[in-house]
This record gives C-alpha cells, structure tokens and sequence, in this order.
C-alpha cells in the first residue's frame, strides 16, 4: 500500500486544476482526504485509484469521433452508466478542443459543480478553460423550469452567438438529458430535441446529448427509436467500446 501524502497544491497541479477546488472537494466529501493540523493531505493511493475509476475507461477506437462532423452535427449517444457517459463527455470535448472550438456543457440531471469535478478527473482544466471563457457551464434545468423549452433552447443559440463573437468557429456543447428531464414527460423532451435540431442546423454548433439506458425495455426502446428520429447520428457507448451510426432521412 503506497501511503505517500500528497499536499493540495501537489493534486491541483496532477489535476491541472486549482487549489481552491480541491478544498471545495474535500470540504464536500467528494475527493477523500485527512487532516493533519489545519492541514489537507492526499493519499496517492486515494487519487490513483479514483483516476484510475475515470481515465482507463476512453473510447478504444479513437478514430470514432472523427466521424461526427467538425462544424455541423447533433448527435444522439446512448450509454449504460454516469460513468460511461463522463468518459465520453470528456473525449467529446478534448475532441472539440483539438479542432479549436469553444466548449458549452448544459447540465440537466447533473450538478454543475459534479460536472467540473468529473471532467477535471478525466483531464480536462475546467478552471482554466472557464477562466480563458473556452468553455461555459450552464444549469438547463432551471432555464426550462423557468422558460419551458424556449428557455434551454435560447441558452443553446446564446452560447453559439457568444462563441462567433470570441472569435471561434464552432462551438461543440453537450446536454446529456435525462428522459424524464422535461417536466416529467418524455413528450416534452421528443419536443424540445426536436426544436434544438432546428435551431443547431442554422448554427455553427456540434452538439451531443448522451442518454442513460440501464436496460432497453419495451418501452425504452421505443423512446430510444423516437429520439433518435430527432438526431443526425447516434453513437452506442459502453466501457470503451462505441458504434457510430449515420441517421439517415427516410
């Protein structure tokens, strides 16, 4: 057992993040850590373990995502745990960094704050890249609580317009809705997907909105069919391994 102590500064910088962020994590309970005076200390064993939980997980053909196009594309993934969905989340944005385009993350089910620690896991510099204005997180829910559809929609086209205005191209965002997310019912989210895919095709947007399917029921399924009919393409992802699939028009 390596019973190395690592400093706060010493895992911000393993992090690529900032020290404040890991007290706020170990404040939350989120990372596990040990007083020692006034002082934070870190296990190695501890963050290896929790890096290893989220960084050997990537997508094993890493051509796949080459697929999605680089300037224009809504794509649907379906994916079997949160896990698997922040791994994909994460190569999803490294992918649009490597093309230099901004990044927008719209959180439904997900906290902000949880999606900050999960991504920063998986090795992206959450901190810098808000700070530099390269990436924006934004609380979907609260926009559709308060504005219905519209609402989520307008901070899609919002970020578009902002990111053109920065100086970008594209902006790559991902949503990861849940199928109840819209009020509840899952007619309200086919609405929504299907008005976002009006919106994203006249914006210089790549947008991905990766699903949960624990299990494909009867009737998942045919939610499953309904919002992909409302999305350019799909990718099925599990535990490293993905399909990529044209939608094709009938």
């Amino acid at each position: 057992m390596n019973e190395e102590l690592l400093t706060v500064d010493e895992v911000a910088d393993i992090l690529r993040t900032t020290p404040n962020t890991i007290y706020r994590w170990l404040r939350a309970g989120k990372l596990p850590g040990v007083k020692i005076g006034k002082e934070w200390r870190i296990r190695r064993e501890t963050l290896e373990l929790r890096l290893s939980e989220t960084n050997t997980v990537i997508i094993k053909d890493q051509g796949l995502l080459d697929n999605i196009h680089p300037q224009h594309d809504h794509v649907m993934a379906v994916t079997r745990n949160t896990n698997n969905l922040y791994n994909l989340e994460a190569e999803f944005f490294k992918k649009g960094l490597s093309r230099g385009s901004r990044l927008f993350k719209g959180c439904w089910w997900q906290h902000p704050d949880d999606v900050r620690q999960e991504l920063s896991l998986r090795g992206l510099p959450i901190e810098e890249l808000e700070g530099k204005n390269s990436l924006t997180i934004v609380d979907l829910t609260h926009q559709y609580n308060r504005s219905g559809k519209n609402g989520p929609i307008q901070i899609w086209s919002d970020e578009a317009r902002k990111t053109l205005e920065l100086g970008y191209k594209t902006m790559w965002g991902s949503g990861s809705p849940h199928l109840l997310s819209c009020g509840g019912h899952f007619p309200n989210l086919v609405d929504f997907e299907s008005s976002l895919d009006d919106v994203i095709r006249k914006l210089p947007v790549v947008g991905i909105c990766p699903y949960i399917f624990e299990t494909i029921k009867d009737d998942c399924f045919s939610q499953l069919i309904n919002l992909m009919n409302h999305h350019r393409s799909v990718i099925f992802y599990n535990d490293g391994l993905a399909t990529y699939l044209k939608n094709e028009p009938a």
